[in-house]
């Protein structure tokens, strides 16, 4: 997403733009001092949706895709950007 490349050309690390992004998806609010926000965890989970997705019944593939969402889920985006500093 455009936005997120954007991120990652200024910051020059897809980390760094990831916990910007878990910050925004999560909040910043410690609640009762046990919120951690691991990034290398979130993206582990978001490269896991990226596969499974991928083989996925097609039925559960077409219901995902036609979701009417103002934004792209948080674990597709970090996926795509991971995608995207790899290449």
């Amino acid at each position: 997403y455009t936005c997120d490349r954007a991120a990652l050309l200024v910051a020059q690390d897809a980390n760094v733009v990831v916990n910007g992004l878990l910050k925004l998806f999560a909040g910043t609010q410690d609640r009762g001092g046990t919120t951690t926000l691991n990034a290398e965890s979130f993206i582990n989970q978001a490269q896991e949706y990226d596969q499974l997705l991928k083989t996925a019944n097609p039925l559960v593939r077409a219901s995902i895709e036609r979701q009417v969402r103002t934004h792209p889920l948080p674990v597709q985006r970090v996926a795509q950007l991971e995608k995207w500093s790899k290449s």
